[in-house]
């Protein structure tokens, strides 16, 4: 049994496509939220697919207690784009 910790909506999404989500009844939505506690990378995108096998053949996640070099490498692009500092990933 799911608990009870949102108010949901009586819809069901059978699948993505970028940033469409189509229903049971073959609706298409705009998903114009990012979920709670996750990204927006969109759905089914053959590059994110493909980045994500690659991954999950090797590890799908690991404590920030560990250095994951790939997490360095994203913070620091990301801080060089953004002009940041650091990124808590």
């Amino acid at each position: 049994m799911i608990a009870n910790t949102y108010n949901r909506l009586p819809i069901s999404f059978t699948h993505g496509e970028g940033v469409w989500l189509y229903d049971e009844q073959g609706n298409k939505y705009l998903d114009g939220v990012s979920g709670i506690a996750v990204n927006t990378l969109g759905h089914s995108h053959p590059k994110l697919v493909n980045a994500i096998i690659e991954q999950s053949s090797k590890l799908i996640h690991t404590s920030n207690l560990y250095r994951i070099e790939s997490q360095e490498i994203l913070a620091t692009k990301l801080a060089e784009f953004a002009h940041a500092g650091s990124f808590f990933l």
